[in-house]
């Protein structure tokens, strides 16, 4: 059974809009377990669990991990938390309405109400301009903007920037996104509170952070 008082924080926003960085401030400033599905996935794999199993096969014959899969190694993660009270931020989840679905069929609809959602809103042409000017560690994949005159990331890796960010690339991206997406910001338009992505890294944090103690989820010691 799923503890009633976990609560889910689903960051929503365009490829380059910010969640990355907002992910990794609340994780640092706020006691919350932080879920990338595909990490999930990757240790389900180095576990050698059934699932680890299947999803191995998939990736390898070069095919996409199907929804139930992922649907259950996320529910398994979420029931493994200790104690109650622990928020959950759920980094690539739900990418679609269907999943958004499932989650909130959990245990009878355990965890519907503790679900909130943060959209990051961010205009497209802005978007391709962040994600065309940004690079990414080579060593250990953290990511760079504009604004970083620096070279060498703090972990002594190369910045380099990726063939996916390119600007023809990007702009297929945002069309998948808003496709697979927009029906499920449609779907939580009753859950859902939007900043705006044209702030800076660290105004979307103080609104995030307000966000979070209206919420009752307790600040780090």
């Amino acid at each position: 059974m799923i503890h009633r008082n976990v609560t889910l924080i689903i960051l929503v926003g365009a490829p380059g809009s910010g969640k990355g960085t907002l992910a990794q401030y609340l994780k640092e400033k706020f006691d919350i377990c932080y879920f990338s599905t595909g990490v999930l996935l990757r240790n389900e794999v180095k576990k050698g669990t059934d699932i680890g199993r299947s999803v191995e096969r998939i990736v390898e014959s070069g095919g996409l991990v199907e929804d139930s899969l992922v649907n259950e190694i996320v529910r398994k993660n979420i029931k493994d938390i200790e104690p109650e009270g622990k928020a959950v931020i759920l980094d690539g989840y739900p990418r679609t309405k269907e999943q958004a679905q499932f989650l909130d069929e959990i245990d009878n609809g355990a965890l519907k109400q503790t679900i909130k959602v943060i959209e990051l809103v961010v205009d497209n042409e802005e978007v391709i301009v962040r994600i065309s000017k940004r690079r990414v560690c080579a060593k250990c994949g953290n990511t760079y903007g504009p604004m970083d005159k620096i070279d060498i990331c703090s972990c002594g890796g190369k910045l380099i920037k990726r063939k996916d960010d390119e600007e023809l690339t990007v702009r297929n991206r945002l069309d998948e996104y808003e496709k697979a997406t927009l029906p499920l910001i449609d779907y939580y338009s009753d859950r859902i509170v939007k900043i705006s992505g044209k702030r800076t890294p660290e105004e979307n944090a103080r609104v995030a952070d307000n966000y979070l103690c209206d919420w009752g989820i307790e600040r780090r010691r």
